[in-house]
């Protein structure tokens, strides 16, 4: 490596490429590349084509059978998710049925409240001045 260190380079430590000699080179010659060709016979093809037929329709089927689970399983996810939007309109028009309810109560309590402090309101007053006038008098 005779360049900078850390650097990638073709040469090899411990490496030395077979060496060819001169008189090889010259009579070497590679020879052609032999293409193989297959001659498919009509009986062996149509053999071959019903079989892929027959993969085929059976990839096919097995797709439709899992196509199938798939349409059943989102049918059932979806009639519960049904089931599930029912139950919480029901539990909420339970809630607000309650609140309602409540706040009824509550406007109740709070009308009592205002009439007693209303009737309680003079009492009061009246015993005030009536303390006030034994203090004085």
């Amino acid at each position: 490596m005779a360049e900078q260190k850390g650097r990638w380079n073709w040469e090899v430590t411990g490496f030395e490429p077979p060496r060819k000699s001169p008189e090889r080179e010259d009579h070497y010659q590679r020879p052609p590349l032999l293409a193989r060709r297959y001659s498919i016979s009509t009986s062996s093809f149509s053999t071959h084509s019903e079989l892929s037929k027959h993969a085929l329709s059976s990839k096919l089927f097995k797709l439709k059978d899992k196509v199938e689970h798939v349409r059943e399983d989102y049918m059932e996810l979806r009639q519960e998710a049904v089931d599930l939007q029912e139950y919480s309109n029901a539990k909420m028009d339970r809630l607000m049925r309650y609140l309602g309810v409540l706040a009824d109560k509550t406007r109740k309590l709070d009308q009592a409240a205002v009439e007693m402090e209303a009737r309680m309101s003079p009492l009061i007053y009246e015993k005030k001045k009536l303390f006030n006038d034994l203090l004085t008098g």
